[in-house]
């Protein structure tokens, strides 16, 4: 019993619960890979049902509510109803533009 043997059984003790702990294998696995993977399922699964989903459709939505509006402004003729769906369109390209200046 000196400094030596205490120096060993501490390195003996390190190795063994290195190896019984499988050099902590498991727990970088579970903390780097399984974790990140999981956050990337989760945001791509947000992305796609949210911006992916959600652009066609907002374009369903919108359109239903415009063909409704024309449906009840327009007096059953094919001219008004193309009067007003030219004016919406002309009025969403004047938004657009002016936006994107």
């Amino acid at each position: 019993m000196g400094p030596k043997r205490i120096f060993s059984d501490k390195i003996k003790n390190a190795i063994y619960d290195w190896s019984y702990n499988r050099g902590y294998i498991d727990a970088f696995y579970g903390t780097f890979f399984t974790a990140g993977v999981q956050k990337l399922a989760e945001f791509t699964h947000f992305f796609d049902r949210r911006i992916i989903d959600g652009i066609p459709n907002g374009v369903g939505f919108m359109s239903f509510f415009v063909a409704e509006v024309i449906k009840s402004v327009g007096g059953g003729r094919i001219s008004s109803y193309l009067f007003f769906y030219f004016s919406y369109v002309s009025i969403f390209l004047l938004i657009y533009y002016f936006l994107n200046l």
